[in-house]
Protein backbone atom coordinates (compact mmCIF):
# COMPACT_ATOMS: atom_id res chain seq x y z
CA UNK A 1 0.00 0.00 0.00
CA UNK A 2 1.26 3.75 -0.87
CA UNK A 3 0.33 6.37 0.89
CA UNK A 4 -0.21 10.27 0.66
CA UNK A 5 3.16 11.89 0.83
CA UNK A 6 4.76 11.81 -2.56
CA UNK A 7 7.73 9.34 -2.78
CA UNK A 8 11.48 10.46 -2.26
CA UNK A 9 10.23 13.93 -2.09
CA UNK A 10 12.74 14.73 0.92
CA UNK A 11 15.14 11.66 0.70
CA UNK A 12 16.67 9.77 -1.54
CA UNK A 13 16.76 6.53 1.23
CA UNK A 14 13.32 7.43 2.99
CA UNK A 15 10.64 6.44 0.71
CA UNK A 16 8.24 8.75 2.90
CA UNK A 17 10.45 10.69 5.43
CA UNK A 18 8.02 12.54 7.34
CA UNK A 19 5.51 9.52 7.63
CA UNK A 20 8.57 7.98 9.22
CA UNK A 21 10.09 10.62 11.21
CA UNK A 22 6.32 11.26 12.86
CA UNK A 23 5.81 6.91 13.47
CA UNK A 24 9.04 7.27 16.01
CA UNK A 25 8.37 10.52 17.52
CA UNK A 26 4.47 10.27 17.83
CA UNK A 27 3.71 6.45 18.28
CA UNK A 28 6.76 4.20 19.36
CA UNK A 29 8.05 7.37 21.75
CA UNK A 30 4.43 7.21 23.63
CA UNK A 31 5.18 3.64 24.00
CA UNK A 32 8.76 3.54 25.34
CA UNK A 33 7.16 6.19 27.73
CA UNK A 34 4.92 4.13 29.34
CA UNK A 35 7.71 1.48 29.21
CA UNK A 36 9.52 3.27 31.29
CA UNK A 37 7.40 5.11 33.65
CA UNK A 38 3.96 3.33 33.80
CA UNK A 39 2.43 -0.19 34.97
CA UNK A 40 2.64 1.08 38.50
CA UNK A 41 0.46 -2.37 39.26
CA UNK A 42 3.50 -4.52 37.46
CA UNK A 43 1.03 -6.29 35.30
CA UNK A 44 1.89 -8.05 32.45
CA UNK A 45 -0.74 -6.95 30.44
CA UNK A 46 0.33 -2.94 30.59
CA UNK A 47 3.67 -3.96 29.99
CA UNK A 48 2.64 -5.42 26.78
CA UNK A 49 0.34 -2.64 25.59
CA UNK A 50 3.06 -0.28 25.99
CA UNK A 51 5.39 -2.38 24.29
CA UNK A 52 3.14 -3.01 21.14
CA UNK A 53 2.61 0.35 21.31
CA UNK A 54 7.07 0.51 20.69
CA UNK A 55 6.49 -1.65 18.34
CA UNK A 56 3.59 -0.37 16.45
CA UNK A 57 5.77 3.00 15.48
CA UNK A 58 8.81 0.96 14.73
CA UNK A 59 6.81 -1.00 12.19
CA UNK A 60 5.21 2.01 10.37
CA UNK A 61 8.66 3.68 10.44
CA UNK A 62 9.58 0.79 8.43
CA UNK A 63 6.68 0.52 6.30
CA UNK A 64 6.82 4.52 5.25
CA UNK A 65 10.48 4.27 4.99
CA UNK A 66 10.59 1.52 2.10
CA UNK A 67 6.82 0.49 1.38
CA UNK A 68 7.85 -3.19 1.51
CA UNK A 69 5.18 -5.46 2.76
CA UNK A 70 7.44 -7.04 5.22
CA UNK A 71 6.46 -4.00 7.28
CA UNK A 72 3.18 -3.64 6.41
CA UNK A 73 2.24 -6.55 8.34
CA UNK A 74 4.54 -5.14 11.34
CA UNK A 75 2.75 -2.25 11.27
CA UNK A 76 -0.70 -3.27 11.04
CA UNK A 77 -0.68 -6.63 13.18
CA UNK A 78 0.42 -5.11 16.66
CA UNK A 79 -2.35 -2.61 15.49
CA UNK A 80 -4.46 -5.87 15.81
CA UNK A 81 -2.96 -7.18 18.85
CA UNK A 82 -2.75 -4.09 20.93
CA UNK A 83 -6.51 -3.78 20.56
CA UNK A 84 -7.53 -7.61 21.42
CA UNK A 85 -5.63 -6.48 24.79
CA UNK A 86 -7.24 -3.20 25.71
CA UNK A 87 -10.39 -5.53 25.56
CA UNK A 88 -8.66 -7.68 28.18
CA UNK A 89 -7.93 -5.04 29.77
CA UNK A 90 -11.36 -3.64 29.77
CA UNK A 91 -13.13 -7.00 30.48
CA UNK A 92 -10.22 -7.55 33.68
CA UNK A 93 -10.66 -3.77 34.87
CA UNK A 94 -12.00 -4.84 38.30
CA UNK A 95 -10.98 -8.22 38.73
CA UNK A 96 -8.93 -9.34 41.60
CA UNK A 97 -5.25 -10.27 41.06
CA UNK A 98 -5.59 -14.13 41.83
CA UNK A 99 -9.14 -14.44 41.08
CA UNK A 100 -9.62 -13.34 37.19
CA UNK A 101 -13.20 -12.90 35.93
CA UNK A 102 -12.50 -15.27 32.55
CA UNK A 103 -9.16 -17.01 33.37
CA UNK A 104 -9.37 -18.69 30.42
CA UNK A 105 -9.47 -15.27 27.87
CA UNK A 106 -5.69 -14.97 27.25
CA UNK A 107 -5.91 -18.58 25.80
CA UNK A 108 -8.75 -17.89 23.44
CA UNK A 109 -7.60 -14.80 22.74
CA UNK A 110 -4.08 -16.09 22.04
CA UNK A 111 -6.00 -18.69 19.74
CA UNK A 112 -8.53 -16.28 17.71
CA UNK A 113 -5.14 -13.69 16.91
CA UNK A 114 -3.49 -16.81 15.80
CA UNK A 115 -6.38 -17.62 13.30
CA UNK A 116 -6.34 -14.21 12.75
CA UNK A 117 -2.60 -13.97 11.98
CA UNK A 118 -2.91 -16.48 9.53
CA UNK A 119 -5.91 -15.36 7.80
CA UNK A 120 -4.35 -11.47 7.42
CA UNK A 121 -1.09 -13.11 5.64
CA UNK A 122 -3.53 -15.11 3.29
CA UNK A 123 -5.57 -11.47 2.77
CA UNK A 124 -2.77 -8.95 2.80
CA UNK A 125 -3.56 -7.49 -0.24
CA UNK A 126 -6.56 -6.83 0.45
CA UNK A 127 -6.20 -3.88 2.55
CA UNK A 128 -10.17 -3.74 3.61
CA UNK A 129 -9.36 -7.10 5.36
CA UNK A 130 -7.18 -5.40 7.85
CA UNK A 131 -9.21 -2.15 7.84
CA UNK A 132 -12.59 -4.61 8.36
CA UNK A 133 -10.85 -6.22 11.40
CA UNK A 134 -9.06 -3.59 13.50
CA UNK A 135 -11.85 -1.00 13.13
CA UNK A 136 -14.47 -3.80 14.72
CA UNK A 137 -12.24 -3.89 17.32
CA UNK A 138 -11.47 -0.31 18.10
CA UNK A 139 -14.90 0.20 18.01
CA UNK A 140 -15.38 -2.12 20.94
CA UNK A 141 -12.56 -1.03 22.75
CA UNK A 142 -14.00 2.51 22.42
CA UNK A 143 -17.38 1.69 23.90
CA UNK A 144 -15.34 -0.49 26.73
CA UNK A 145 -13.49 2.74 27.39
CA UNK A 146 -15.92 4.90 27.34
CA UNK A 147 -18.50 2.75 29.57
CA UNK A 148 -16.11 1.68 32.29
CA UNK A 149 -14.14 5.41 32.25
CA UNK A 150 -16.78 7.95 31.77
CA UNK A 151 -20.57 5.91 32.11
CA UNK A 152 -19.22 3.82 35.21
CA UNK A 153 -16.73 6.41 36.76
CA UNK A 154 -14.60 3.45 38.04
CA UNK A 155 -11.46 5.68 38.17
CA UNK A 156 -13.48 8.59 39.75
CA UNK A 157 -12.83 12.25 38.00
CA UNK A 158 -9.20 11.56 37.03
CA UNK A 159 -9.81 8.43 35.08
CA UNK A 160 -12.70 10.47 33.08
CA UNK A 161 -10.37 13.18 32.89
CA UNK A 162 -7.76 10.45 31.22
CA UNK A 163 -10.49 8.98 29.14
CA UNK A 164 -12.20 12.30 27.50
CA UNK A 165 -8.61 12.97 26.34
CA UNK A 166 -8.02 9.31 24.97
CA UNK A 167 -10.71 9.43 22.66
CA UNK A 168 -10.78 12.78 21.74
CA UNK A 169 -7.57 12.46 20.59
CA UNK A 170 -8.02 8.76 19.11
CA UNK A 171 -11.41 8.81 17.61
CA UNK A 172 -12.23 12.56 17.89
CA UNK A 173 -8.95 13.86 15.87
CA UNK A 174 -6.83 10.86 14.26
CA UNK A 175 -9.84 9.12 12.69
CA UNK A 176 -11.28 12.15 10.75
CA UNK A 177 -7.78 12.88 9.62
CA UNK A 178 -6.97 9.75 8.47
CA UNK A 179 -10.11 9.55 5.78
CA UNK A 180 -9.15 13.05 4.56
CA UNK A 181 -5.71 11.67 4.25
CA UNK A 182 -6.66 8.82 2.77
CA UNK A 183 -9.87 9.92 1.01
CA UNK A 184 -8.86 13.58 -0.10
CA UNK A 185 -5.02 12.95 -1.53
CA UNK A 186 -4.82 14.90 -3.77
CA UNK A 187 -6.56 18.31 -2.24
CA UNK A 188 -3.87 17.76 1.06
CA UNK A 189 -1.04 17.29 -1.44
CA UNK A 190 -2.17 20.67 -3.15
CA UNK A 191 -3.36 22.57 0.14
CA UNK A 192 -1.04 21.17 2.83
CA UNK A 193 1.95 19.01 1.56
CA UNK A 194 2.92 21.58 -0.69
CA UNK A 195 2.86 24.54 2.35
CA UNK A 196 5.01 22.27 4.81
CA UNK A 197 7.75 21.10 3.21
CA UNK A 198 5.91 17.86 1.81
CA UNK A 199 4.17 17.14 4.88
CA UNK A 200 0.65 15.92 4.73
CA UNK A 201 -2.33 14.66 7.44
CA UNK A 202 -0.82 11.44 8.19
CA UNK A 203 1.72 13.17 10.74
CA UNK A 204 -1.14 14.31 13.00
CA UNK A 205 -2.60 10.70 12.40
CA UNK A 206 0.26 9.11 14.14
CA UNK A 207 0.89 11.83 16.35
CA UNK A 208 -2.93 11.70 17.83
CA UNK A 209 -3.00 7.82 17.43
CA UNK A 210 0.53 7.39 19.15
CA UNK A 211 -1.15 9.94 21.96
CA UNK A 212 -4.53 8.49 22.06
CA UNK A 213 -3.39 4.88 22.71
CA UNK A 214 -1.26 5.72 25.11
CA UNK A 215 -4.19 7.40 27.34
CA UNK A 216 -6.40 4.42 26.81
CA UNK A 217 -3.44 2.35 28.38
CA UNK A 218 -3.08 4.97 31.56
CA UNK A 219 -6.72 5.57 31.93
CA UNK A 220 -7.03 1.46 31.99
CA UNK A 221 -3.97 1.59 34.47
CA UNK A 222 -5.80 4.30 36.95
CA UNK A 223 -8.93 2.81 37.25
CA UNK A 224 -7.64 -0.73 37.64
CA UNK A 225 -5.40 0.80 40.98
CA UNK A 226 -8.57 2.59 41.81
CA UNK A 227 -10.34 -0.75 41.57
CA UNK A 228 -7.75 -2.76 43.37
CA UNK A 229 -8.15 0.01 46.38
CA UNK A 230 -4.69 1.31 46.09
CA UNK A 231 -4.17 4.86 46.66
CA UNK A 232 -2.75 6.51 43.36
CA UNK A 233 -2.29 9.82 41.86
CA UNK A 234 -1.65 10.99 37.99
CA UNK A 235 -0.12 13.91 37.41
CA UNK A 236 0.36 15.47 33.40
CA UNK A 237 4.03 15.90 32.00
CA UNK A 238 3.72 19.03 30.70
CA UNK A 239 0.44 19.36 30.81
CA UNK A 240 -0.36 16.75 28.47
CA UNK A 241 1.44 12.96 29.15
CA UNK A 242 -0.69 11.68 32.00
CA UNK A 243 1.72 9.58 34.39
CA UNK A 244 -0.08 7.36 36.92
CA UNK A 245 1.83 6.23 40.33
CA UNK A 246 1.24 4.88 43.61
CA UNK A 247 1.34 6.91 46.68
CA UNK A 248 2.50 4.28 48.86
CA UNK A 249 5.85 3.80 46.55
CA UNK A 250 5.75 7.61 46.57
CA UNK A 251 6.34 7.32 50.12
CA UNK A 252 8.50 4.44 50.14
CA UNK A 253 11.22 6.19 47.75
CA UNK A 254 11.38 9.16 50.17
CA UNK A 255 11.71 7.05 53.37
CA UNK A 256 14.30 5.45 51.48
CA UNK A 257 15.94 8.48 50.68
CA UNK A 258 15.54 10.22 53.70
CA UNK A 259 17.50 7.27 55.25
CA UNK A 260 20.15 7.03 53.12
CA UNK A 261 20.82 10.76 53.80
CA UNK A 262 20.74 9.76 57.71
CA UNK A 263 22.77 6.85 57.38
CA UNK A 264 25.37 8.82 55.08
CA UNK A 265 25.60 11.74 58.09
CA UNK A 266 26.15 9.08 60.71
CA UNK A 267 28.77 7.60 58.58
CA UNK A 268 30.61 11.36 58.37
Amino acid sequence: IDFCERNYENSHHVVELHNTWSSLVGISLFGLIGLIWGNPTKEIRYTLAHSLLLFIGLGSAGLHGTLHWIFQSSDELPMVYLVAIYMYMGFELDSKKDQLHYPRMPLIMSILLLINTVVYYAFQHLYIVFILTYSTLATVNAFLLYNNAIRKNMGGDMGRRIGRRALIAYAGIGVPIWFIDMGMCDWVLTNVANATFGMTLHVIWHIAAGYGAYCITATLEYCRMVSLGLPCECKFWMGFIPFNYLLEAEGLEKTNASNRKTDGKKDA
